[in-house]
């Protein structure tokens, strides 16, 4: 079961990140980065230049910590 942290609650909703795109992401990434105690699944959705990034702890990769459209990261 996915859970949201307070952050990641408040993010999201200030982004307009929808949680089917955050669960999609975390079901089927196109990539993901593993980094000192955190977990990062990236996406390519449809109409979006760059990936979607979904942050987890990495011990826990159903706890999402925060997500953001990562500019860092365009879409090919």
């Amino acid at each position: 079961m996915i859970r949201y942290d307070e952050h990641a609650e408040f993010q999201i909703a200030r982004r307009g990140i929808g949680k089917e795109m955050i669960e999609e992401t975390l079901r089927h990434p196109d990539e993901t980065e593993i980094w000192a105690g955190r977990q990062s699944f990236l996406k390519r959705l449809p109409g979006r230049h760059v990936m979607l990034r979904v942050v987890t702890a990495r011990n826990d990769p159903e706890y999402v910590v925060t997500a953001y459209f990562d500019g860092t990261k365009p879409c090919e």
